[in-house]
């Protein structure tokens, strides 16, 4: 059980999960820009921008938007939003090595969303948060060692010399650490919308899967017209 959380949350009965959905690509560099497209993969959306993405007509439409970033940039999209790192606070306990887990995007989150626009925040505000995820090779690094129900896990980077049933404990780590981020932030939005000035709601959805060690294959970024499921079949949920 990895999500225990969000099951409780959608036996609330107002989360509702997705289950049968394809990534865009099996990478960050094509998946994110073609999440943020108008275009499907099929009409090239897979490929360079060529046209404004949601951000830009959201920013355009006067919203006050803002992307923070805990991975390896946003390929693009961001470029002309407001963007922040969420190692740029370094937060004890969370920040280390130049490295952050998940839940320090949500530390000062509020102060950094009132720095924005006002006349912009008054129509609405739209916050993109770019996780690490359960991105490996380094899948021990996504959860804290507080938080780590499934052992013993593979700490290694070379996945291929982990017993197999390690690297699912380490991947399952990270998505159990996922499934508690995604809880804090969706309590989150339930404090701000009960304060009673403002309708909440949460879209997540991952870039890519990844592959640990079926048919011999690890870690994303397998060719398209290749790539077996576990690297495109992703998941996605939403919360109003």
């Amino acid at each position: 059980a990895t999500t225990p959380a969000m099951a409780r949350w959608q036996a609330q009965g107002n989360l509702v999960n997705f289950s049968e959905v394809q990534s865009c690509g099996t990478n960050t560099q094509v998946s994110v820009p073609c999440l943020f497209s108008p275009l499907t993969r099929a009409q090239g959306g897979n490929k360079t921008a060529e046209h404004e993405n949601l951000l830009d007509v959201l920013q355009r439409a006067g919203l006050a938007v803002l992307w923070i970033d805990n991975q390896a940039g946003c390929k693009g999209v961001c470029d002309r939003v407001p963007h922040v790192r969420a190692g740029d606070r370094d937060v004890p306990g969370l920040c280390k090595d130049g490295e952050c887990l998940d839940e320090a995007m949500l530390d000062g989150l509020d102060q950094r969303i009132a720095a924005l626009d006002p006349a912009r925040r008054s129509r609405g505000v739209v916050v993109v948060m770019h996780q690490m995820g359960s991105h490996g090779p380094a899948y021990a690094r996504r959860s804290p060692d507080n938080r780590k129900p499934f052992l013993p896990e593979c700490r290694s980077v070379t996945l291929s010399d982990c017993p197999p049933a390690q690297l699912v404990n380490a991947y399952d780590n990270a998505m159990a650490y996922t499934d508690h981020f995604l809880d804090r932030t969706l309590q989150w939005l339930q404090t701000r919308a009960a304060r009673g000035s403002e309708d909440t709601g949460l879209i997540y959805v991952s870039d890519h899967g990844e592959s640990l060690g079926e048919n011999g294959l690890y870690l994303h970024g397998v060719p398209y017209a290749l790539a077996p499921t576990q690297q495109t079949h992703v998941p996605m949920l939403s919360w109003f």
